[in-house]
């Protein structure tokens, strides 16, 4: 007697959320990745009839999609065009345009929380130092942008009760709910890239983005801000920067002369001060006339009667600490270590045998810190801000949930 066995069932396909359609000036579509890195991806009328049909919430299979698609045809036209949207399917999916549903949108994951949580904790200082140079208080509405898995939200959650954290990664998005929870703190999370904050309508008194910065769209950034911040709001950016001796076990990934793209020898000032001046020029040029403005997001407001976002403040701290395999595993994803060229197995056991044959001492490194500030309505004179000594900090591990 014959044993049958399901067929394995078909994954249902969406498109990705990272990708945003539109059409060139003279009506050719294309899609375009919101975050890094950004890449276009040309569709032909197929590709984007195909695409619009895996719109649908939830997504669709790759043959429901084709049975759509081919619906009008004759049996021999469907069979022709049905081997050619399949090749069309696969194609978005290699390039990522479309993702399977389970899947997260960010390189971050579920599966790197634990390790993340537990080696790349955030100072309580920094924590504190925002709220104290903020005045936050506890009906103060917070936003954390690009968060991860809510570190900063959460210790920011201890002062507000209403705190938001916004992140592309269900993932981290998950873990950062899960982590409220445990903790009895309130915090509401919002599954979006922070490039289309401008497109949202809640206003905020608070703001952060912590070690993300790089990985969003700084000009679609500031836009957002420009429309979401209260008066008199404030805006921080938390700046990290590793330096390793060339003789840690680690220094080929994390270090100068990483294998993962060289850095420059610079101090944190150095490193800071050009970034501040971004932010300052670009928070600037939104006010400039007769520039259209994005922040008139109260009915009535009228011209003039936002404050300009501007510089307020910029604090330097310096904290030794252990850059070990934990670490490694909380910062990398299969992303990095594609880069690299090695396989996954034997990446990670050359980076353990790197650790495990040197002493705990030669381990620490010392991570850099710098909170940049910004306020509606500041002045904008931050004196001699590079030359002031940094508070030194102690380091403390996370408890990895």
């Amino acid at each position: 007697m014959s044993t049958r066995h399901p067929a394995p069932t078909e994954d249902r396909l969406r498109a990705s959320p990272s990708f945003v359609q539109a059409l060139t000036l003279d009506g050719r579509p294309y899609v375009a990745k919101e975050t890094e890195p950004y890449i276009q991806y040309w569709l032909s009328e197929r590709e984007r009839l195909l695409l619009s049909l895996f719109m649908k919430r939830g997504g669709v299979t790759a043959s429901q999609a084709i049975t759509q698609h081919t619906g009008t045809l004759t049996a021999q036209a469907a069979g022709r065009e049905a081997a050619r949207s399949r090749q069309a399917i696969a194609g978005m999916l290699q390039a990522g345009v479309l993702m399977r549903s389970q899947d997260d949108t960010s390189r971050y994951d579920a599966a790197i929380v634990r390790d993340y949580v537990k080696h790349r904790p955030i100072p309580p200082e920094i924590a504190a130092h925002i709220v104290q140079c903020s005045g936050m208080q506890a009906q103060s509405r917070v936003l954390d942008l690009a968060g991860g898995p809510g570190d900063l939200a959460l210790a920011l959650a201890a002062t507000s009760g209403q705190v938001s954290l916004m992140e592309l990664s269900r993932g981290f998005l998950a873990a950062g709910r899960a982590r409220a929870r445990a903790r009895g703190l309130p915090l509401q999370t919002i599954h979006d890239s922070c490039n289309r904050l401008v497109f949202r309508d809640e206003t905020y008194d608070v703001a952060t983005v912590c070690q993300a910065l790089h990985w969003l769209d700084d000009v679609q950034l500031c836009r957002g801000l420009a429309r979401v911040l209260n008066p008199d709001g404030s805006f921080f950016v938390v700046h990290s920067a590793i330096d390793l001796p060339d003789d840690h076990p680690l220094a080929y990934l994390l270090g100068h002369d990483s294998i993962l793209g060289r850095k420059q020898r610079q101090s944190l000032p150095e490193e800071v001060a050009p970034l501040l001046r971004r932010l300052s020029l670009l928070f600037e040029a939104l006010d400039a006339s007769p520039v259209q403005r994005v922040d008139f997001n109260e009915p009535g407001m009228a011209a003039g009667a936002a404050q300009r976002i501007a510089p307020a403040g910029v604090a330097l701290f310096k904290q030794p600490r252990p850059f070990d395999a934990g670490y490694a595993r909380g910062f990398l994803t299969p992303a990095h270590i594609a880069a690299t060229g090695m396989a996954e197995a034997h990446f990670w056991a050359d980076l353990q045998a790197r650790c495990a044959a040197v002493s705990p001492a030669r381990m620490v490194g010392t991570h850099h810190w710098a909170v940049l500030h910004f306020q509606r309505g500041a002045k904008g004179d931050l004196g001699n801000w590079a030359q002031r000594k940094p508070r030194q900090l102690a380091y403390t591990p996370g408890d990895g949930r």
